[in-house]
């Protein structure tokens, strides 16, 4: 086994596609009981119905509403229900429609930090007193290799940057508690959103040498060039990586962000 979480009560936020549903699937394979909570509430419930052993529930969660994250806790919570993981994966890379401006607007910046920096915040300082209480704790933010070299949606890059940042304060925070923060900065991975980006920047990286690719035909020439071990990340990747930050195994491993790209950047 990668990472013993047999027992363990997990929460993924945004578990309901991408990058959060191999989250949730390699967490619920290592042993633990996953709920996707996400505001796609069919997928979260798709995601739940694929999980191995029944090791799911899922659940509607808008993380730009600080109700919907009360809720949340409270339901997994009473009755002597407990947390022992949180996984904060929900993000976005800018408002609806972002994908058809050449550059970013109010609404861009505002939808990125709503869901990409106050959604973690919040879901963090909803379940962390639970966390305290039990003397017990994993979290596990997902941010991005973008926050480490900026590009050309800077609402994302800069709200990701946010994110490595709140788990450093975070970490020094909850350490006391016992409570073990880190932060995942996964590389390519083709997921529905990774598609949206390439298909907008077609000629992302390529711009000189092949600009009619388009789709996962780009995205492959895009890791070529870029990934030097040579080939794409995936969902379940980051998912192993999130098991491993979430296990006891990674007792003594707090405030890091971990970088999950086959080489592109090295620190």
């Amino acid at each position: 086994m990668i990472a013993d979480l047999t027992g363990k009560v997990a929460v993924v936020t945004g578990g309901a596609s991408g990058i959060g549903a191999g989250i949730c699937t390699v967490l619920a394979e290592q042993g633990a009981f996953v709920t996707v909570a996400d505001i796609d509430l069919r997928g979260a419930e798709k995601v739940v119905s694929e999980l191995p052993d029944g090791r799911g529930s899922a659940m509607r969660l808008d993380v730009t509403d600080q109700g919907s994250v009360d809720d949340m806790v409270r339901a997994l919570t009473r009755d002597g229900g407990r947390i022992d993981i949180l996984v904060n994966n929900a993000g976005v890379i800018g408002a609806p429609g972002w994908w058809e401006r050449d550059r970013g607007n109010d609404d861009d910046w505002q939808r990125a930090f709503e869901v990409n920096v106050r959604g973690v915040v919040r879901c963090s300082e909803a379940v962390s007193p639970h966390m305290i209480e039990r003397g017990y704790g994993k979290q596990v933010n997902i941010a991005s290799i973008a926050a480490r070299r900026g590009g050309e949606e800077p609402y994302y890059c800069v709200t990701k940057a946010a994110v490595m940042n709140w788990t450093q304060s975070s970490a020094a925070a909850l350490a006391r508690h016992g409570i073990n923060v880190n932060a995942i900065c996964p590389g390519l991975v083709w997921t529905p959103m990774t598609s949206a980006l390439v298909d907008r920047r077609a000629n992302f990286a390529l711009a000189q040498s092949e600009p009619g690719m388009r789709g996962k035909e780009a995205f492959d020439a895009i890791v070529d060039s870029w990934v030097p071990m040579g080939r794409e990340q995936t969902a379940r990747d980051i998912g192993k990586a999130a098991a491993f930050l979430a296990s006891d195994d990674a007792q003594n491993i707090t405030g890091q962000a971990v970088n999950v790209d086959g080489g592109i950047y090295m620190n």
